[in-house]
């Protein structure tokens, strides 16, 4: 009996920002919800996206959320990148704090946005591989998650 090679799973590398607004305590992180006919279409995620083969992961996240909300954003500081296989894909995530430098965050290429403060994350329906980073931010900014 012939067996088949085994097929190479690459990953898709793609880069988050985390970015978190400070006017009042507790702070807010800036989430997205992805739009309909996606993959996990509706549920919230931080706002991000592939990683293109000419860039790095922090010059994606710069680009992404542009491209999605309209904003302006200088990372800072990156944290340790997560690998998730779900059944569609295997993913690298590579999240990155961000500096809000300018713009107003508007529903380009998502179907919506909002600033929630960290305690109220169980509120909404995340991916899986989110995890990790969600307890990163309440950690580093002292708020139950």
């Amino acid at each position: 009996m012939n067996q088949l090679p085994e097929q190479s799973d690459p990953s898709i590398d793609v880069a988050l920002g985390i970015v978190i607004r400070h006017t009042a305590r507790p702070v807010e992180l800036l989430i997205t919800k992805r739009p309909a006919k996606t993959v996990y279409a509706g549920y919230w995620e931080l706002p991000g996206g592939k990683v293109h083969a000419d860039e790095s992961p922090e010059q994606a996240v710069i680009r992404e959320l542009r491209e999605e909300l309209g904003i302006i954003v200088e990372p800072f500081q990156s944290l340790d990148v997560i690998t998730y296989r779900y059944d569609h894909a295997h993913v690298r995530l590579h999240p990155f704090y961000c500096r809000h430098a300018a713009g107003e965050p508007r529903n380009l290429e998502v179907e919506a946005h909002q600033w929630i403060p960290l305690s109220d994350l169980d509120r909404y329906a995340f991916p899986e591989a989110n995890e990790p980073i969600f307890q990163r931010i309440c950690d580093d900014y002292g708020e139950a998650g």
